[in-house]
C-alpha cells in the first residue's frame, strides 16, 4: 500500500517529504505555541487578577480594623484624634470595594461575596459605630449607654470580619486553583514541545532513510555503471531504477552506451577501407606525380620549340593547349575529388610547379611565398592561380634572365608577383592576359617585364 502511494518521480518524492515536514513544523509550532499561551494567559490571570485582590482584600480588612480601633479610642476618651483612622479607613474601603469588584468581574461568586462584605461593612457602621459617634459627640454618655454601643458594634463587627473571613479565603481558594493551573498548563505545554520534537526526529529519520533507498542508492549504482562505461567497459548495461528521472537518465545513457557500441563498430569498418583507399591513393598519386612532371617538361619543351621557330607556332600552339588541358584534367582527376584535408595546399603546389620549371627548363626562379596559403582556398582559386604561373612562366622560356615568383596572401586577396625577362614580342603574354582576366597589371622596366595580379580569396 505504500508502494503505491509513494510518488513515482523524484520530484514529487521531494515535495512530498517537504511538504512533510513542513507541516510536521507548523503544526509543532501552532501546538507549542497554543500550549504556552494558554500557560501565560494563566500565569497573567493569576499575577493580574488574583494576586491583586488577595491584597486588596487583605488591605480591606485592616482598613476596618483601623477604623474599629478609632472608634473604640474615641468612645473611650471622646478624643477626635482617634476618628482619623475611622474617617481614612471609611475612604479606603469605597475604593477597597470597587477595586475588588473590577478584579473580580469574571467570578460571580466572588462579587456575591464582595456585596456580603459591602452590606455587612454598611450595617455595622448604621447601626452601631455611626450612633456611637454621634451620642459622645453631643455630650456626656454614660458608661452603661458605652458599654451597650461597644457590645453592639462588636457583634455587627464579628459579622463583618467573618465575611471579609469568607471573601479571603474564596480569593485564595482561586489563586491556588489558578496557580495549579498554570503550572499544569506549563508541563502540558513542556509534553507537547517534547512529543513535537520527537516526531520530527523519528520523521527526519524517515526521510533520511526513504531519501537513502530511493535517491541515493540507485544514483550511487547508476553513477558506478557510468563510470565503468566511461572507462571502456562499452559491455557494461546501464540499468536505471529509483524515480522515474532516473530511469529516464539510465535509459538514456544506454541508448548512447548501444550507440557508441555501433559507431566503433562502423568506425574501424571504415578506417580498414580508408586504409585501403589511401595505399591505392598513394600508388595513384606517385604514377600520377610523375605523369604531371613529364607532360609539364613536355610543355616547357614545345614553348622553347615554339620561341625558336616562329614558323611552327601555331601548331605548337595547339599542342601546347592541347597538353595544358590534359594536365589540367589529370590534376583534377587526381586531387580536385579528394577531401579537403589531403588536398595539396597552394604554397606547395606552386613549389612543386617551380621545382619542375627548373627540372624542365633548366630555370632557376626565386621563389617567395607568404600568408596562409594552406587553408580555407575554393579549388577553383587555386586551380586558377596554378594556370597564370604556369603561363607567366611559359612565357619566360627561351629567355635568358633572373626570375622572381612572389605569392601573398593578404586582406582576403591573393596576389601574384612575378618578374623576368621580357619575350621578343608581346603575343608571349597573351595567353597569360587570358588566363587571368580582371585585376591583372603587365609594365616593362627596360628588358624586364613585371606581371601583378590579385584574386579573391
Amino acid at each position: 500500500m505504500l508502494s503505491r502511494a509513494w510518488p513515482r518521480t523524484l520530484r514529487w518524492r521531494v515535495h512530498a517529504l517537504v511538504g512533510g515536514l513542513l507541516l510536521l513544523l507548523l503544526v509543532t509550532a501552532a501546538a507549542t505555541t497554543a500550549s504556552w499561551l494558554y500557560a501565560t494567559s494563566l500565569g497573567a490571570h493569576v499575577r493580574i487578577s488574583l494576586r491583586p485582590a488577595q491584597q486588596a482584600a487583605a488591605a480591606l480588612s485592616k482598613d476596618h480594623v483601623d477604623m474599629e480601633t478609632g472608634v473604640r479610642g474615641f468612645l473611650l476618651t471622646g478624643d477626635e484624634q482617634f476618628l482619623a483612622p475611622y474617617d481614612s479607613g471609611q475612604a479606603d474601603r469605597d475604593r477597597r470595594e470597587a477595586s475588588l469588584r473590577a478584579l473580580l468581574s469574571f467570578d460571580e461568586p466572588s462579587l456575591r461575596l464582595v456585596d456580603e462584605v459591602a452590606a455587612a461593612s454598611a450595617a455595622w457602621l448604621d447601626r452601631s459605630i455611626t450612633p456611637a459617634v454621634a451620642a459622645v459627640r453631643a455630650g456626656p454618655v454614660d458608661q452603661q449607654t458605652i458599654r451597650q454601643f461597644s457590645l453592639r458594634g462588636k457583634a455587627d463587627f464579628d459579622v463583618l470580619g467573618a465575611r471579609l473571613a469568607g471573601l479571603q479565603s474564596h480569593i485564595d481558594e482561586l489563586t491556588a486553583a489558578g496557580l495549579q493551573q498554570s503550572v499544569g498548563a506549563q508541563n502540558r505545554a513542556t509534553v507537547v514541545t517534547a512529543v513535537c520534537a520527537a516526531l520530527a526526529l523519528v520523521l527526519g529519520a524517515v526521510t533520511v532513510v526513504l531519501l537513502r533507498t530511493s535517491l541515493d542508492a540507485p544514483l550511487r549504482r547508476l553513477l558506478a555503471q557510468v563510470r565503468r562505461v566511461a572507462d571502456g567497459d562499452l559491455d557494461q548495461r546501464v540499468d536505471g531504477s529509483g524515480p522515474q528521472e532516473l530511469a529516464e537518465l539510465g535509459a538514456a545513457v544506454e541508448g548512447m552506451r548501444v550507440r557508441i557500441r555501433g559507431e566503433i563498430d562502423r568506425a574501424g569498418e571504415a578506417a580498414a577501407q580508408v586504409v585501403r583507399l589511401e595505399e591505392t591513393d598513394r600508388i595513384a598519386r606517385e604514377l600520377g606525380d610523375t605523369v604531371l612532371k613529364n607532360l609539364f617538361g613536355l610543355g616547357l619543351t614545345l614553348q622553347s620549340a615554339s620561341a625558336r621557330f616562329p614558323v611552327a607556332q601555331p601548331v605548337f600552339t595547339r599542342a601546347i593547349a592541347d597538353l595544358d588541358q590534359a594536365i589540367n584534367q589529370l590534376r583534377s582527376a587526381l586531387y580536385g575529388h579528394l577531401p579537403s584535408p589531403d588536398r595539396p595546399s597552394l604554397g606547395l603546389a606552386v613549389q612543386a610547379l617551380v621545382g619542375e620549371l627548373e627540372s624542365g627548363a633548366g630555370v632557376v626562379p626565386e621563389l617567395e611565398l607568404s600568408g596562409d596559403l594552406d587553408r580555407e582556398l575554393p579549388d577553383e582559386v587555386v586551380t586558377e592561380v596554378l594556370e597564370v604561373l604556369h603561363e607567366a612562366l611559359g612565357a619566360f622560356v627561351g629567355h635568358e634572365g633572373p626570375v622572381r615568383i612572389g605569392l601573398a596572401r593578404t586582406d582576403g586577396y591573393l596576389k601574384l608577383h612575378v618578374s623576368g625577362p621580357a619575350p621578343g614580342t608581346p603575343e608571349g603574354l597573351r595567353t597569360v592576359r587570358e588566363r587571368a582576366r580582371d585585376q591583372l597589371e603587365i609594365a616593362y622596366e627596360g628588358d624586364r617585364v613585371i606581371i601583378d595580379w590579385e584574386v579573391p580569396a
